[in-house]
């Protein structure tokens, strides 16, 4: 069945509501025609899955599912396959990676004519997908040749071949089976389906038994990597490794770890009774595919690498108190945890694995959804990048966002303890009650319990207090402090309340925001392009020619980033306090939808904020900006509201804290 047909039925059973024609093609990017000539396939297909397909006049498509266990079973691995964060099902991906299958798979040439005629494209609608392929191998250090009458081929060492082989199965959790795009790589990973999951078992067993710890992103990966093993060792393929490399791995538990691995998978399949060559690497994959989190004396373990990343691990944080007036290690757990960072980043840049492009589920780039954190990573990227020359992959990327998500998140705001006021209509004695409840629950919250008669209130100063615990209605209730209503018997809706309403005040938020003075809307800008855009804010906010210039470059190099990121139709400009010397928050409301990096949007926020050596205060615009960019309908609530909007934003992740 074509890859496409299997997008329309996904996309229908994951949607709440019907589908036009137009938002399916949108969605696959493809043109409305040929989502209407793939109907009729695409109705005949349901029929033998459990499913039909309804069709409805001026609302779009849906599906009514009879068999739900027969459909069950069929969406399971579609929905493994969809679940890419770069929606890999569509056709300019699906493209991409028939092109590069095919480039990894043979040392002959290939013509893009005879490319272009598989696919049943011209030439020139290949281009890109060509392009992004070259750009994907040449993250695994592979080259791209080409020879006038005879096309492209790629070349390069063995072990960058296997890798990116690899990654290019493209979906790797142990469910789904090799899709349709490219079958000459699939000669590479041909392996029969129950094996297949008993090499994977068998790996897994060996891994528990050891001592180290490897993601799950990754297992999912190397469970690949030894079938791509086996059948390139049996065509002949050998690895030519660098003669010391033996001597830098054989010690550490990774090699002892894999010899283990090869062991038991040659005692139970055939094809693994392997080359020392092909343990030597096994054992720095799997150094660079180690969970680091749990190493823990990095100084002992990996000492040859210690040195170096402790001296980056100094001249980073110098540069970046320099850059955002912050202390990048504000936590107890923040030395060792940046340090097993850089000691694995190391590791890949010493034996060349530093770059390489990966595919991105939607559960592995949830740091990317916070601004704040990609603001941050942006400036840590960029002394790395400086520092050891080199370009710094996705993964690594994300593995330091999600280190500062990590900071901002552990750190704690100041808490005011709440002055509360107590009020009940069968007996003040009934109120002890109630406070045993609250203090069981919210006790550091709380500053204060003053119980009183309802009349009382009026000879109080009530500024004193933050609001009224009363057992009568609200409508009862006249005075102006705050309310809420908690009764004897009280509800786990009431204490919820008394929570979201009052007791979420005790946290001390406000001043770690920016002011109205400092937060523009700028509604119905003409915008034209992204280059033109980062001009006009190098000279809003550079004063001189050198400045403009500055400024204007590392806007270019650093400072935005793929809208594709955030639901919200939006792009964000990030611009160091240092950069820009005052503190801003600027919206640009677009008179008409306009591209970013390719997508469409419809806002375009420019960030510069003083830290103040504060994670406070990087807590609060992560919290707010997170939020606030989750969807569409927060963003243009903001462009009306302005700063209570952030304000609401961070109360709601106190609340789900």
């Amino acid at each position: 069945m074509k890859r496409r047909q299997e997008s329309i039925i996904y996309q229908l059973a994951v949607s709440d509501r019907p589908l036009t024609t137009d938002e399916l093609a949108k969605r696959l990017s493809v043109s409305s025609r040929t989502i209407k000539y793939e109907m009729t396939e695409v109705r005949e297909r349901l029929r033998g899955i459990g499913a039909e397909l309804i069709a409805k006049r001026n609302e779009g498509y849906s599906l009514h599912v009879t068999d739900q266990e027969l459909f069950k079973r069929y969406l399971e691995p579609i929905g493994l396959q969809s679940s890419l964060a770069n929606n890999f099902g569509s056709d300019d991906n699906a493209r991409f990676l028939y092109i590069a299958r095919k480039l990894v798979s043979s040392s002959r040439f290939s013509r893009l004519e005879d490319i272009a005629n598989e696919l049943f494209l011209s030439r020139s609608a290949i281009r890109e997908a060509v392009n992004h392929a070259m750009n994907f191998l040449k993250s695994y250090h592979l080259e791209t040749e080409s020879k006038p009458g005879l096309g492209i081929r790629a070349f390069g060492t063995e072990y960058h071949m296997r890798m990116a082989m690899t990654e290019l199965f493209a979906v790797h959790f142990h469910k789904v089976l090799l899709d349709n795009a490219g079958m000459d790589y699939a000669k590479w990973t041909t392996c029969d389906y129950e094996e297949r999951q008993d090499i994977r078992h068998v790996f897994l067993k060996t891994l528990r038994e050891s001592e180290i710890k490897i993601s799950d992103v990754n297992t999912q990966r190397l469970a690949i990597y030894f079938i791509i093993v086996r059948n390139r060792c049996l065509a002949g393929y050998r690895l030519k490794l660098p003669p010391e490399w033996k001597f830098e791995i054989i010690d550490s538990k990774e090699f002892g770890v894999a010899s283990s691995i090869y062991k038991n998978l040659s005692e139970q399949f055939e094809g693994f009774d392997l080359l020392e060559e092909e343990t030597i690497f096994l054992g720095i994959y799997l150094m660079a595919c180690r969970d680091m989190w749990n190493v823990d004396q990095p100084e002992v373990e990996y000492r040859a690498y210690y040195k170096e990343a402790t001296i980056i691990y100094d001249e980073l944080c110098a540069y970046f108190r320099d850059t955002c007036d912050l202390e990048l290690m504000g936590q107890p757990f923040a030395k060792i945890e940046f340090l097993n960072i850089l000691i694995s980043l190391l590791i890949h840049i010493r034996f060349g694995l530093e770059s390489i492009d990966r595919f991105w589920y939607d559960y592995e780039n949830q740091a990317f959804k916070s601004p704040v954190s990609c603001a941050i990573t942006s400036i840590v990227s960029e002394f790395l990048k400086m520092r050891l020359q080199i370009s710094l992959s996705t993964s690594f990327y994300s593995k330091i966002a999600s280190f500062v998500f990590k900071m901002a998140s552990m750190t704690e705001y100041e808490i005011k303890g709440q002055k509360l006021l107590m009020v009940n209509s069968n007996g003040l004695g009934l109120n002890e009650i109630i406070i045993k409840r609250i203090l069981r629950r919210y006790k550091p919250l709380i500053a204060s319990f003053t119980i009183v008669e309802l009349y009382e209130i009026r000879g109080l100063d009530q500024a004193e207090y933050d609001v009224v615990l009363t057992d009568t209605s609200e409508v009862a209730y006249h005075y102006d402090l705050p309310c809420c209503v908690i009764h004897t018997l009280s509800s786990e809706k009431e204490m919820d309340l008394l929570f979201n309403r009052s007791l979420v005040k005790a946290f001390q938020v406000d001043s770690l925001v920016l002011s109205e003075s400092q937060i523009e809307i700028n509604r119905n800008y003409h915008y034209t392009d992204e280059l033109q855009f980062l001009q006009f804010l190098s000279f809003r906010h550079g004063k001189t020619s050198e400045e403009r210039e500055e400024l204007f470059a590392y806007l270019k190099r650093t400072g935005s980033y793929d809208p594709g990121l955030f639901p919200a139709k939006l792009a964000v400009v990030y611009l160091p306090f240092k950069f820009c010397k005052q503190e801003c928050m600027e919206l640009y409301c677009l008179n008409v939808p306009g591209t970013w990096r390719g997508k469409e949007i419809e806002f375009i926020l420019l960030l510069s904020i003083d830290w103040k050596d504060d994670w406070r205060r990087v807590k609060a615009m992560e919290n707010s900006l997170r939020q606030l960019f989750s969807d569409y309908k927060s963003i243009k609530a903001f462009s009306e509201r302005g700063r209570p909007i952030l304000l609401e934003m961070i109360e709601t992740c106190i609340k789900s804290e």
